[in-house]
C-alpha cells in the first residue's frame, strides 16, 4: 500500500507558520510524508488567519476548489485549522460542506485523532475541536493543550532548517479595538521557561542556528517557576547562553511593554539580534485612542529612541493600519510624517478590515475603499523612498549574515541554475533581519558569512562574500 501524503497550507503570521510546522510534524509522526503539492496530497490542512478579510477569502476560495476532488476521492481528508476555525465555527461546514474537520488553535494537540477519525469516516460527517467561549476559559485551560502540542516537535526539516520559531506564549489580553486575536486565540498563557529553554537547546543541538521567540504580545511574557517570576528579559538572557546559538530575536513587542530590561537585552549584543518589531499602527494620537492601543505617539517615539540610544544600528520594524474608522486626512498625514521620521527598516501596512465581534465593528467603516487603497499606496511609497535612502548608507559596509538557502527569486543570471561550479545566488539575513543576497557556493548554507554590501533596494541588500 502506498504511503499516504500530506500538504499543509499556511496563511498569516509567524505563529501560524509555527503551527503549520508543528502540524506537519504530527503528520510525519503518523507515518505520512509531505506531498509535492496540494494536488498530490491525501491529507490537506489549511492553517488559517482571521486578522483580515482577504486572508479568509483566500482560504474559502482555495479550500472550495477541492470540492470536486473530494467527490471523486472520498478518502481525501480536508481540515481547517487555526483562527478561522474559531471565528467561523458556525459557517465553515455550511460554506465548505466537503471539509472533514475544523480545529481551533487551542486544540491542535488533537490533530492526530481528528485525522484518524476523518480517515475512518471517509466522507461521512463533520468533526470539530474548538474552545469554549472566552468567558468560560482560563489561562490554565489553554496551557494544558499548549504544552502537549509543542512537545511533539521533531528535528527541524523544511525550507530553512537553520532557523526555528519557538512559541513562548499564546493568546492576547490587549483587546485592541480592531483585533480579533484575543477572541480566537484566547487569553494570554505563558509557557514554562524550563520547557522553552529545553526546546531551544534541542533545536540548536539539531543544527538550528537562529531562533525566533514568538508571542502575540511577547513583552507580556510572565511565568512563575521555582519560586521566581520570569519575564521576557530573563528568558532572552537565559536563551542567549545556550552554546551554539548564533542569533536570537523575538516578536512581536507591544510599545507599552518595551521595557528598559528588554532594551538592555538587545544592548548585550550577539547572539541577541539588534532587531525590534514594534507596531505603531498609526501616527495619530486620536486614532490610537480609538484603537485602544494604550500609548501616545510621543510615548512610542520615546521608547524607540531609548532603544536606539542603547543599541547603535538597531533595526526597527513596524505595522500600520490605514483607513481606520474616522481616520481623517490630518490623521493619515501624521502617520506619513512618523514613517518619514522613524527610519523603519521594514513596514507592514494594511487597509483596515472590519472584524466581527470586535469593538471597532460597531463603528461606521466610513473611509471609502478607494481612499484606503490610495492611502496604502502612498504610505508604502513614502516608506520605500525613506528605506532606500537609509539603506544606501550601508553600501561599502560588511555585515555578518546567516545564510538561509538559495535565493527563491534569483536576481543574478548566473544564479538561475548555478554556474556549473556549485555557485548560486544565496539568500541570507543580516543581524537586523534584512534580506541580503550574494553569489557563493551552496556549502555556505547554514553558515555565518561576512558580506560587503554593493547595492540596495528598499527591501533587499545585495553584496559580495568576503574572503570565501
Amino acid at each position: 500500500m502506498a504511503q499516504k501524503t500530506f500538504h499543509v497550507e499556511v496563511y498569516g503570521c509567524q505563529m501560524n507558520k509555527l503551527d503549520g510546522q508543528l502540524a506537519a510534524d504530527r503528520l510525519r509522526a503518523m507515518g505520512l510524508r509531505e506531498a509535492v503539492g496540494l494536488r498530490d496530497a491525501d491529507v490537506v490542512l489549511f492553517v488559517t488567519c482571521s486578522v483580515r478579510q482577504h486572508a479568509e477569502d483566500r482560504v474559502y476560495s482555495n479550500a472550495g476548489k477541492l470540492k470536486h476532488r473530494k467527490a471523486r476521492q472520498p478518502g481525501l481528508v480536508i481540515g481547517i485549522l487555526g483562527c478561522m476555525a474559531e471565528k467561523d465555527r458556525d459557517d465553515i461546514f455550511r460554506r465548505l460542506p466537503h471539509v472533514d474537520f475544523i480545529c481551533g488553535p487551542g486544540h491542535l494537540d488533537r490533530l492526530e485523532d481528528l485525522v484518524r477519525e476523518a480517515t475512518a469516516r471517509g466522507a461521512g460527517g463533520h468533526l470539530a475541536a474548538l474552545d469554549a467561549p472566552r468567558a468560560a476559559r482560563s489561562p490554565g485551560d489553554v496551557d494544558d493543550h499548549l504544552e502537549a502540542f509543542e512537545l511533539g516537535r521533531l528535528t527541524p526539516v523544511g525550507e530553512h532548517p537553520f532557523h526555528a520559531y519557538v512559541r513562548v506564549m499564546r493568546g492576547c489580553d490587549n483587546f485592541c479595538a480592531y483585533c480579533i486575536v484575543p477572541y480566537v486565540r484566547g487569553p494570554e498563557a505563558s509557557r514554562p521557561p524550563s520547557a522553552i529553554l529545553d526546546e531551544v537547546g534541542r533545536l540548536v543541538a539539531a543544527g538550528v542556528r537562529h531562533v525566533t521567540l514568538l508571542g502575540q504580545s511577547i513583552g507580556s511574557y510572565a511565568r512563575q517557576e521555582q519560586g521566581r517570576l520570569w519575564q521576557l528579559a530573563d528568558l532572552v538572557r537565559a536563551a542567549a547562553e545556550i552554546e551554539g546559538l548564533v542569533r536570537l530575536d523575538f516578536v512581536t513587542t507591544h510599545p507599552k511593554n518595551l521595557s528598559d530590561a528588554i532594551i538592555e537585552c538587545l544592548a548585550a549584543g550577539p547572539p541577541v539580534a539588534p532587531y525590534l518589531h514594534v507596531p505603531a499602527q498609526s501616527g495619530s494620537d486620536r486614532v490610537l485612542r480609538a484603537m485602544h492601543r494604550g500609548y501616545t505617539i510621543g510615548e512610542y517615539r520615546e521608547r524607540v529612541a531609548a532603544a536606539r540610544r542603547r543599541v547603535p544600528g538597531l533595526s526597527v520594524a513596524s505595522d500600520f493600519i490605514v483607513g481606520y474608522p474616522g481616520e481623517s486626512d490630518e490623521d493619515f498625514e501624521a502617520t506619513v510624517a512618523l514613517i518619514r521620521e522613524m527610519d523603519f527598516s521594514q513596514v507592514f501596512a494594511f487597509k483596515y478590515s472590519v472584524r466581527p465581534g470586535t469593538a471597532a465593528a460597531r463603528l461606521d467603516d466610513d473611509v471609502p475603499e478607494d481612499m484606503k487603497k490610495d492611502r496604502l499606496a502612498r504610505l508604502l511609497k513614502v516608506w520605500s523612498e525613506s528605506a532606500l535612502r537609509s539603506k544606501r548608507a550601508l553600501i561599502g559596509r560588511t555585515v555578518e549574515c546567516l545564510v538561509t538557502g538559495p535565493s527563491p527569486k534569483p536576481h543574478l543570471d548566473a544564479a538561475e541554475g548555478g554556474d556549473g561550479g556549485g555557485r548560486m545566488q544565496l539568500s541570507s539575513r543580516s543581524p537586523g533581519q534584512q534580506i541580503v543576497l550574494f553569489e557563493g557556493p551552496s556549502g555556505l548554507i547554514g553558515s555565518m558569512v561576512p558580506v560587503r554590501i554593493t547595492r540596495v533596494s528598499p527591501i533587499t541588500l545585495f553584496g559580495e562574500a568576503v574572503a570565501v
